[in-house]
């Protein structure tokens, strides 16, 4: 669970003070500062009382200056009265300068914030903090070949692009309707958040790769090849007017369509080397010599072999490129440097390639457009315009995050249209049970298999490899307590032994939760086990599941006395808890711009419904997020909590049940969702359920509030108080007496 961090420090420390709170910021927990956090008239006694009141940890900077400073003395009192009355939060002093703390605050000595011992003391810090050693496995980051762990490629990205065996033996397909609509002739988009394995699925297709899948016979049939869309030079290229638009629309698809001729082109010559389908000397120079006619290119006569064209292709895109930047950015009179690059002129070249290479002939080629939502509006006209009229010549499989906005534009003026030109493929499962949820655990069954195989290690069934642990994380009697706190007051105890039991079985996980999180001085982390609940965890995202798996099987081998063919349920906890941190930790680091307050939204997201999971008397799980004025989500005031929606769904933050995205519609004139939902993942983190039981109406006001440096707290408090009274804060207790329901009935 993520850390909330109270900062008390004199005034005349404030500059060692926002170093320290920006540091353990950057490092994902959340920290409260006066410094940041009052504003003019606010009441201090009331700030102080509740910050540290709903701080897990209260940082003391003890100075020569803590002495006079009337405000840090009190922070200090009520700190050290809540430490040791109420047995709740943990008090860290760190010295500035030399002196010596007072007797109270002895014991609480951690380091000191002195020039040289700042990064040590830091680094201790958090993991004091974290209650979380240092450990000698940690997580995967990349493709280190020479780690035995089998998962530790978890994106497509980090397979080598020359050996294609090792990526084709790797992947798994997923469902057969869905591996249906990506291989068949109509185009597609596919679409998923970060992590869903769209680049994964792509390349699959990539003809290269597919010819190295074990007994495939899709090269005869299929012929793919891969390009990642980006902006290029375009992205800083002003538009002043309609002509500037139509100039920068048919520049881009002129370096558009040379770039695909040229990945088609790269995939041939790689199949012809690699021997996976028969070309000539004779009938490659006859090609080459082909298209290079049929681009009108001075010195075509030249041009004889694959390599030859590739680089003149590279040299053509140079041009353009310098051209961009010369004729839009620089403002200077420059001509077009050609124009023969369209959508005609590609139908001409891949009439070519069918011609001069009949294995070919039959074949449906297709092209595999990646990071769709990286262009600019005209940009993806262009690429709209190949998928609607490529076929039957090309198939076009085009992969996008989810939420992203897809314009139905093309460059004839004739409308791109769902279902009519193309089919969408949803890429993110439901957890629920269900049909889907084992299509999905099939799914991540063939996945495990296969890199096990692949890294010439004996298959291991995905149940084997993750024993569940069916231990009770409570007894039975604080279950009882937690339950009969939970339901309503005076009545439990007089319903039947029948009632108890399904009462028991229906709020059983929220008791876990309150026994596990509301209790002082006990914040035991929830457990997560077995292949079903890892599964559930990983909120139906591939890459989740594999970072869970590559950290877990980190922590086995590195415990001598456990055997890595099965994966001990507690470090299956230890991975599902960090993965969840780092992920959130990391929002920071990996969205541009917007990260940093993306991840304290969902922190103060989080905080308020684990209040609610704590103390609310009758719908504890209740992480779905019903907005009750959805169509305020168009008012220019809320136009900031609306991006940020928007990037948390193509990030995986934010889903809904069935994967759809989470507030922004297909089209505009769709109606709006109402619901948005944490993704599972972050819950463990985060300390609430990731079980999506009820739900919990919100104003976009209330949202938008969370977003205002201003007003988050007031607001997250306001919040907190709703569903959890302060009155009902703090440990749960109960008057009722045990109930003597059978453990059977308690599950």
């Amino acid at each position: 669970m993520m850390k909330r961090i109270f900062i008390s420090h004199a005034r005349q420390d404030a500059t060692v003070a926002s170093r320290l709170h920006r540091d353990l910021r950057n490092v994902g927990n959340d920290v409260q500062i006066d410094l940041e956090e009052l504003n003019l008239g606010d009441d201090i006694i009331d700030f102080i009382n509740n910050a540290i009141q709903d701080s897990d940890t209260v940082i003391i900077i003890y100075s020569e200056s803590t002495a006079t400073a009337i405000w840090q003395k009190q922070e200090i009192n009520a700190a050290l009265w809540r430490a040791i009355s109420q047995d709740e939060g943990q008090i860290i002093v760190l010295t500035l300068g030399a002196v010596t703390p007072t007797p109270l605050l002895g014991p609480k000595l951690y380091g000191s914030l002195d020039d040289d011992d700042y990064q040590k003391t830091l680094q201790m810090l958090c993991s004091a903090i974290n209650e979380q050693q240092p450990t000698s496995a940690p997580a995967p980051e990349g493709p280190n070949e020479d780690s035995p762990n089998p998962f530790r490629r978890v994106r497509a990205e980090y397979f080598d692009d020359k050996d294609p065996r090792l990526l084709a033996d790797s992947f798994s397909p997923p469902e057969a309707a869905k591996i249906q609509a990506i291989e068949e002739m109509k185009p597609c988009f596919l679409e998923g958040s970060r992590g869903t394995g769209k680049t994964m699925l792509l390349l699959s297709l990539r003809a290269r790769v597919l010819s190295a899948r074990a007994n495939s016979k899709k090269l005869g049939e299929l012929f793919g090849c891969y390009v990642r869309l980006d902006r290029g030079a375009f992205c800083i290229a002003p538009i002043e007017d309609q002509g500037t638009l139509l100039q920068l629309t048919d520049v881009f698809a002129q370096e558009f369509y040379l770039g695909v001729i040229e990945s088609l082109i790269s995939e041939i010559e790689h199949c012809s080397t690699n021997d996976l389908i028969a070309v000539n000397t004779i009938s490659e120079t006859a090609l080459v010599s082909s298209v290079a006619n049929a681009l009108s290119q001075p010195h075509a006569t030249s041009i004889a072999r694959f390599g030859d064209l590739l680089q003149h292709f590279s040299a053509l895109r140079r041009q353009l490129s310098d051209f961009v930047k010369r004729k839009f950015i620089y403002r200077e009179t420059r001509d077009v440097p050609f124009a023969c690059f369209d959508l005609g002129m590609f139908k001409q070249i891949v009439g070519l390639i069918r011609t001069h290479i009949p294995r070919l002939m039959p074949s449906i080629i297709t092209i595999l457009l990646d990071e769709y939502e990286n262009l600019l509006p005209y940009q993806k006209t262009v690429v709209n315009t190949l998928v609607k009229f490529g076929p039957p010549d090309v198939s076009v499989k085009v992969a996008q995050k989810v939420g992203t906005d897809v314009i139905s534009n093309t460059m004839v003026q004739q409308e791109l249209q769902e279902t009519h030109d193309y089919n969408r493929v949803k890429l993110i499962y439901p957890v629920e049970p269900g049909p889907d949820f084992l299509r999905y655990i099939h799914l991540l069954e063939n996945i495990v298999k296969n890199l096990f195989v692949s890294q010439h290690l004996p298959a291991v069934g995905l149940a084997s490899l993750l024993p569940k642990d069916c231990t009770d994380e409570i007894t039975q009697a604080e279950c009882e307590e937690e339950v009969a706190a939970l339901v309503t007051r005076g009545r439990f105890d007089a319903w039947d032994k029948e009632k108890q039991a399904k009462k028991l079985l229906y709020y059983r996980e929220a008791a876990i939760y309150r026994r596990l999180y509301g209790r002082p001085g006990r914040r035991t982390k929830k457990r997560f086990s077995g292949h079903e609940e890892l599964a559930f965890v990983s909120s139906g995202v591939i890459r989740y599941f594999q970072e869970i798996l590559a950290t877990a099987y980190d922590l086995q081998r590195a415990d001598a006395n456990t055997n890595s063919r099965t994966i001990d349920p507690r470090h299956q906890t230890a991975a599902v808890h960090r993965v969840s941190s780092d992920n959130l930790a990391t929002l920071s680091r990996n969205i541009e711009t917007y990260g940093e307050k993306l991840k304290f939204f969902l922190l103060d997201l989080g905080d308020f419904l684990r209040q609610k999971l704590l103390h609310h008397s009758s719908e504890p799980e209740a992480a779905r997020l019903a907005l009750k004025d959805p169509g305020s989500l168009l008012d220019p005031r809320y136009e900031l909590l609306m991006h940020i929606i928007n990037i948390g769904v193509k990030e995986g933050v934010f889903q809904t049940v069935d994967g759809r995205p989470g507030l922004r519609p297909r089209h505009t004139e769709d109606p709006q969702p109402a619901e948005i939902n944490i993704a599972r993942i972050y819950a463990p983190t985060l300390g609430i359920s990731p079980r999506l039981r009820w739900r919990t109406e919100i104003s976009c006001s209330e949202l938008s509030g969370l977003l205002d440096d201003e007003l988050r707290t007031r607001v997250r408090r306001a919040l907190i108080g709703r569903v959890a009274p302060r009155g009902r804060r703090g440990p749960v207790s109960s008057k009722q007496l045990p109930l003597d329901a059978t453990k059977e009935g308690a599950r």
